[in-house]
């Protein structure tokens, strides 16, 4: 080999490292921006995350009020309702107004058979709001919008 030929072919072997390194560094940068974020917020490379697209928690949407009658042992009772449906998808759920009788009449069912013994005492309003969830969640499980229920809440609870 002469020294031309080995000068043309150590030239080349710089270039085609330095083509090869180029690529990796690129190719590297490339999947960990288009990566999750969790997996590069503890890395190195933690600067190529977008800081943008970071969790945003839960979003709540409120229902509208109830007011129910139920029986007690000498007058009627009133019980007022204020609940929140939880979801990690708000913009799924916009319409979720649109099922509110729906919602109530589920409510309603399961007030009619409730007196004020059952739902007066600060023990029994655990028991209340999943017997609530449950009716809520059934109601929906005709439509689409149950898949993006996380859960609800019952915001405010009112027995007169």
């Amino acid at each position: 080999m002469t020294k031309p030929q080995f000068f043309a072919m150590f030239i080349m072997m710089i270039i085609t490292s330095v083509v090869v390194s180029g690529a990796t560094v690129f190719g590297a940068a490339w999947y960990f921006k288009n990566s999750p974020s969790s997996e590069l917020s503890d890395s190195p490379f933690s600067f190529l995350t977008d800081k943008s697209s970071s969790y945003q928690g839960p979003s709540f949407h409120p229902l509208e009020k109830l007011v129910l009658s139920v029986k007690g042992k000498k007058q009627t009772h009133f019980v007022m309702l204020e609940m929140a449906v939880e979801t990690s998808r708000p913009d799924r759920i916009e319409k979720i107004d649109n099922y509110m009788p729906v919602v109530r009449n589920a409510v309603l069912k399961l007030f009619s058979q409730k007196t004020y013994d059952d739902l007066h005492g600060a023990d029994k309003i655990e028991k209340l709001q999943a017997e609530v969830k449950q009716t809520v969640l059934d109601a929906f499980a005709r439509t689409d919008v149950v898949r993006d229920i996380d859960d609800i809440l019952l915001t405010k609870y009112v027995v007169q």
